[in-house]
């Protein structure tokens, strides 16, 4: 895992999460990205977007909260993610903007390290 500035991936922010903040975002390469804390719980929410690398979207999001947090079909549900693609884990943390997470295929890990 590294940290990166905000401004450095803005165009990825800004077609995931564009109200966003923050300085910094996370950027972890694995493979895997599981879905967890999809409905409100104790102030902490978490919410998924993608977008390609380049930061362009379709625009179509999905709201993976919708079912009631017992029948959540989304909830603990692993996806692979593809190359040249991100997923941004945005959300709450006990009520507050959390880090944005950025998940990218290891092969796409090298476009976010700066010297």
């Amino acid at each position: 895992m590294i940290r990166v500035k905000t401004k450095d991936v803005k165009r990825i922010v800004d077609a995931t999460f564009p109200n966003y903040r923050r300085r910094e975002v996370v950027v972890d390469a694995r493979e895997t990205v599981t879905f967890h804390d999809l409905n409100w719980s104790g102030g902490t929410k978490s919410e998924y977007r993608a977008c390609a690398i380049d930061g362009t979207s379709t625009g179509r999001q999905v709201d993976l909260s919708r079912p009631a947090p017992w029948n959540n079909p989304y909830e603990g549900l692993t996806v692979q993610i593809p190359i040249d693609c991100v997923i941004v884990m945005g959300g709450y943390f006990c009520g507050k903007e959390r880090l944005l997470y950025f998940y990218v295929h290891p092969v796409n890990m090298p476009k976010f390290i700066t010297t």
